[in-house]
């Protein structure tokens, strides 16, 4: 009780209006810093129980970059932290500690009970998430396998440690290890793939000659999984070159989900070379996948204007759409530039494109919209799920920041789409905003004169909407700025003030709502 109290005291200090929290820098947790830093840092009003935008913590950012276990166990044992916090992707701190290869941390979180069977958003159990990111220490699965996870276990789509593993395992120490486990170089999962295909993610040839040699039959689906590449980077062309031309994989060769290889190398940057060689071997970009989306829509989410420029010559269609009725443009729109967006209509591609559920390209801008943040996840180079900070159509680290919400607006308008006009289930654009939650969203959308006061299918106009979700006052004030009116009524006879009432985030934190009367 007195170490509860203790720490309410601390973190009564805590300012709501600092702009800052150390905690929530990488600056900090470069320094290495040991528990009295956290204490310290805790002391001076800095929050260790506070999430960035990407729901990273002070515990994940302190594993994720090498803070002294110490430091770690503190923050873990915090009162309102514990070993089933969910972060990042629903991660639990098993799950980082476990990405990292730090095995005493792991089990330190072993024996407080963490949950080796505890899935994150990905699908991933913390003993997989680590074969998958590449450690290859046997003493890390050891501590899992004498924590009760069963060595023959078989995760999503068939696949198990072993073939999770392989394409990190140089020497096949750790393969040797599972091996001893009861595992087989011989495995193959759901969808037929070998240890051989899972080996060529990492582009490791002399590892694939070796595996060959020991009997492990290559499939096409190598070609696939070496497109996907590692979390480390893409793989060159060499070794595509030895995959067509010496093991004599096929080329045109389509998985299970219908993709041919260049669904996934269009997601990379500076693939062109690579995308040449598997266009002149009569790789079509036109070929859907089984969601109906082509490589061509694929390239078109990213901001290689060289590599659009080179598809859009073998594009057969460009107003194609997948099955949910989206098209390239719609793409573009959701992630790319708006430069790729005027590339695409002066090229014939629809603006009024809708997709199955009646939702026009104004929707999807507002959807991909991102207000700028600073944070980004912990770990540095190579965390999994380590953005979150970057907005839409905004700038990578090292760019100029700039408002591609704004420049696609402005295409929209001299193209002629009806900005004002609601979408098919009668959500206007300050409906879509509102739900946002974002003032600067809501300043854009009131230049484009929609009408403020329509009602959704719902019968729930925009401020209605407000009222329902708010946290705070400040949207709802700024509705009313706009022309919102406070009388009109929902299909129950509901006021915006009788909503907002019933606003457990306004009740709970006495945000008084009688402008709303």
């Amino acid at each position: 009780m007195k170490k509860i109290l203790a720490f309410a005291f601390m973190l009564a200090t805590f300012s709501l209006k600092a702009q800052k929290n150390v905690f929530l820098e990488q600056s900090f947790w470069k320094e290495n810093p040991d528990v009295a830093a956290v204490k310290s840092a805790i002391e001076k009003g800095n929050d260790p129980l506070a999430f960035n935008p990407a729901s990273f913590d002070a515990a994940t950012f302190a594993i994720n970059n090498g803070a002294p276990n110490e430091t770690v166990k503190y923050l873990v044992e915090l009162p309102g932290a514990g070993v089933s916090r969910l972060t990042h992707d629903s991660r639990i701190y098993l799950h980082w500690a476990a990405y990292k290869g730090n095995v005493a941390l792991v089990e330190y979180l072993l024996a407080k009970g963490s949950d080796v069977n505890r899935e994150d958003s990905h699908g991933y159990v913390p003993v997989a998430f680590a074969a998958n990111a590449g450690q290859t220490d046997p003493a890390l699965y050891e501590a899992f396998f004498k924590a009760g996870v069963d060595p023959k276990k078989k995760y999503k789509d068939g696949v198990n440690l072993l073939l999770m593993g392989i394409a990190n395992d140089k020497n096949l120490k750790l393969t040797e290890y599972f091996i001893s486990k009861g595992l087989s170089l011989k495995d193959v999962d759901d969808n037929g793939s070998t240890a051989f295909d899972y080996a060529a993610r990492s582009g490791n040839i002399e590892l694939m000659k070796t595996l060959l040699q020991k009997g492990v039959k290559p499939t096409n689906n190598a070609l696939l999984m070496a497109a996907q590449g590692t979390r480390r980077g893409a793989n060159g062309i060499e070794l595509y070159k030895y995959l067509v031309e010496e093991v004599k994989l096929k080329p045109t060769a389509v998985n299970t989900n219908g993709q041919t290889v260049l669904h996934a190398l269009v997601r990379r940057p500076n693939q062109a070379e690579i995308i040449q060689y598997f266009l002149g071997k009569a790789v079509d970009v036109n070929k859907a996948d089984n969601d109906g989306n082509t490589a061509f829509m694929n390239a078109v989410s990213g901001r290689d204007a060289a590599l659009i420029e080179l598809l859009l010559s073998k594009v057969k269609n460009i107003n194609a759409v997948n099955t949910k009725g989206e098209s390239a443009l719609t793409a573009a729109v959701k992630s790319s530039s708006a430069e790729t967006v005027t590339l695409l209509l002066n090229k014939g591609a629809d603006i009024n494109v809708k997709d199955k559920d009646g939702n026009n390209l104004a929707y999807y801008l507002v959807q991909s919209y991102r207000p700028p943040v600073d944070g980004r996840g912990p770990g540095g180079e190579g965390a999994p799920g380590g953005g979150g900070g970057r907005p839409a159509g905004g700038a990578r680290p090292g760019e100029e920041q700039r408002d591609d919400f704004t420049e696609k607006l402005k295409i929209f308008q001299a193209k002629g789409l009806n900005l004002s006009a609601p979408q098919q289930d009668g959500n206007t654009l300050y409906h879509l905003a509102v739900a946002k939650g974002d003032m600067g969203l809501l300043k854009k959308i009131a230049e484009l004169k929609a009408d403020i006061n329509a009602k959704n299918k719902e019968g729930v106009t925009a401020l209605h909407k407000a009222a329902m979700i708010s946290k705070n006052d400040a949207i709802l004030k700024y509705l009313l700025s706009l022309g919102a009116k406070k009388d009109i009524t929902t299909e129950f006879e509901e006021t915006a003030y009788d909503l907002a009432k019933e606003n457990d985030y306004l009740t709970k934190n006495n945000v008084s709502v009688d402008f709303l009367k």
